[in-house]
Formats: C-alpha cells, sequence, structure tokens
C-alpha cells in the first residue's frame, strides 16, 4: 500500500499529472454547484464521481487533493447560504483517500467488487458517522436528529454511486484512458 501512495504522488511530480490534478478539481467544484437538495442538509452532487475518477487514475495522493481543494474552491464559487465548515473538507479528501486505495492500479477483473467496497466504506464510515457527527456539530444539534434520515439518503443513494463509479471505470477502460495513465 506505501508503494501506491508513493507511486500517486508522483503524479504530482509531472505536469500531466498536475494538469490532470487541476482539471479534476476545477470539475470537482463545478459539479459541487449542481445540487440535488432534500430535507435540511441532505444533498446529493456528482462530486463523488470525480473524487472516484481521480482516484482511479492518479491515486490516493491526487484524489484526497482533488476532494480537498475542489471542496473549498465549490464551497467559494456557490456558498448556499451557510458558513464554510472544514469538516466537509476533511470528509471530501477522506472520500479521494479511499477511492484512490481502492481504485487505483485494479485490474477490470473485479473492479466491481471495489467499486461496491469503496462506496461501502465511504457511504458507512464518511457519509452517515462522519458527516452527520459534523452536521451535529455544526447546529449545534444531537446526532440523532440527522442520522435517520442520512442513514434512508444514503441506502437511496448507494446503488447510484457504485452504477454511476463503475461507469466510470468501464468508461474509462473501454476508451484506453487507463491505460493510457497507468
Amino acid at each position: 500500500m506505501l508503494k501506491k501512495f508513493k507511486m500517486s504522488a508522483q503524479n504530482l511530480t509531472t505536469t500531466r499529472g498536475l494538469v490532470m490534478t487541476a482539471m479534476f478539481i476545477a470539475l470537482h467544484a463545478v459539479l459541487g454547484m449542481f445540487k440535488f437538495q432534500f430535507v435540511l442538509e441532505n444533498r446529493i452532487t456528482l462530486t463523488f464521481a470525480v473524487s472516484s475518477a481521480a482516484g482511479m487514475l492518479l491515486g490516493p495522493v491526487p484524489a484526497m487533493a482533488v476532494g480537498a481543494i475542489g471542496d473549498i474552491i465549490g464551497y467559494f464559487l456557490n456558498p448556499g447560504g451557510g458558513a464554510y465548515f472544514p469538516g466537509f473538507t476533511l470528509s471530501a479528501m477522506l472520500g479521494g483517500l479511499i477511492y484512490g486505495i481502492c481504485l487505483y492500479k485494479r485490474s477490470e477483473k473485479r473492479a466491481i467488487w471495489w467499486v461496491i467496497l469503496s462506496v461501502f466504506i465511504i457511504t458507512l464510515f464518511v457519509n452517515i458517522i462522519l458527516n452527520t457527527f459534523w452536521l451535529a456539530v455544526m447546529y449545534n444539534k444531537a446526532y440523532q436528529v440527522f442520522a435517520v434520515e442520512r442513514i434512508i439518503k444514503n441506502f437511496v443513494a448507494f446503488p447510484l454511486h457504485v452504477i454511476v463509479i463503475f461507469a466510470v471505470f468501464m468508461l474509462m477502460e473501454r476508451t484506453g484512458i487507463r491505460k493510457k495513465y497507468l
């Protein structure tokens, strides 16, 4: 695993790696502006697809940068009426890390299992546990106030995330993008 981190960190030392990271950051920020809002702070964006694509092509280190920097820039492009909260930036960074660990340099043969695993880990630990905690801290309310609706929202979103990420993986595989950059 340490080798994966070293290889992915080297992507930030090349012109191509920096340009691709910057393009993913810009895409993350722009897609973050398009939110499907549910109750209170329950919303769905397509930024997960960008973080996963960055993780697939560039690895965990650049994907963490895409998540964190894309979240910050996205907030300042479209603040959405609330104050900036760094906990969600940490969550976006952790999402990139998990996608990078699970999807970087994976073969097509077992890709669906790695996609399901990465989405499961992010859904459970980042989206349900950590982001619900951030909301409780941010709004100074009990954790349980947000937990039930967030569990339902993430239960519904889970298959959507798996389908979209696997489609992105297969698109990159079929077009040869992954082979070109691996």
